[in-house]
């Protein structure tokens, strides 16, 4: 999960999509594993990469205030010639009303003999959301990349891109609300209720336009969940 999935646009790529399953293990620890798909242009649609991850809740956030929670996963390239990755960071929401604020910025290193790179490399991803009627929201995202932090180049050589976002989430009535990454359902399935949690189906739908040359000028994103 978290901003390296599917909201990288790069130039290259015809499409990509990420396919997760999650398990909250108990209200603070939950487990995740991603298969991470790339079309890129001129070529057959792939399994590139398989992520496992785990996320540790923090900091509860119930209603307005922060939340914060603690997220950490390893990739495994399933392609030839490719590099597998970690990577970790914080998720922080900082919520007021119907306002929510979510910033996911993640530090992540190639590991293997195909890495490319022997540093830290850079990603963030942070979405601005209002919650305009009962089960509609509408917000910013932005989403960027930075291969290698100690040769980072100039802005216009690295992966950013911005844009608005429509939410649509029919089973979020309750007022209690957990830490989710960026990119993720805004709940992850987990209940700090002893009863079982509801099934919750949220979806959203947003374009991100590039802001330098080596992002894609326009991309539509789209991300659905369901959590039982």
């Amino acid at each position: 999960g978290g901003v390296l999935d599917t909201e990288e646009a790069e130039a290259s790529l015809r499409q990509s999509h990420d396919f997760e399953a999650e398990w909250g293990v108990n209200n603070w620890w939950l487990l995740a594993i991603t298969l991470g798909t790339e079309q890129p242009l001129g070529e057959d649609f792939n399994l590139t990469s398989v992520e496992l991850e785990t996320q540790v809740e923090l900091k509860a956030r119930k209603g307005n205030g922060i939340g914060l929670a603690f997220q950490a996963g390893y990739g495994i390239a399933t392609i030839g010639g490719a590099a597998d990755e970690i990577e970790f960071g914080p998720i922080i929401e900082l919520a007021s009303g119907k306002a929510l604020l979510t910033i996911n910025p993640l530090f992540g290193a190639q590991v293997g003999e195909n890495r490319e790179t022997d540093g830290l490399g850079f990603g963030y991803g942070w979405r601005a959301e209002y919650d305009f009627a009962k089960h509609w929201g509408i917000g910013v995202e932005m989403f960027g990349e930075i291969e290698d932090l100690a040769n980072a180049g100039s802005f216009n050589d690295q992966q950013h891109s911005i844009g608005p976002t429509l939410f649509f989430k029919p089973g979020g009535d309750d007022d209690d609300e957990e830490v989710g990454d960026v990119g993720e359902s805004d709940d992850n399935g987990k209940d700090n209720n002893p009863e079982p949690a509801k099934m919750e189906f949220s979806m959203n739908v947003g374009v991100q336009f590039g802001l330098t040359d080596v992002t894609s000028d326009s991309a539509l994103k789209f991300q659905g969940s369901l959590a039982f």
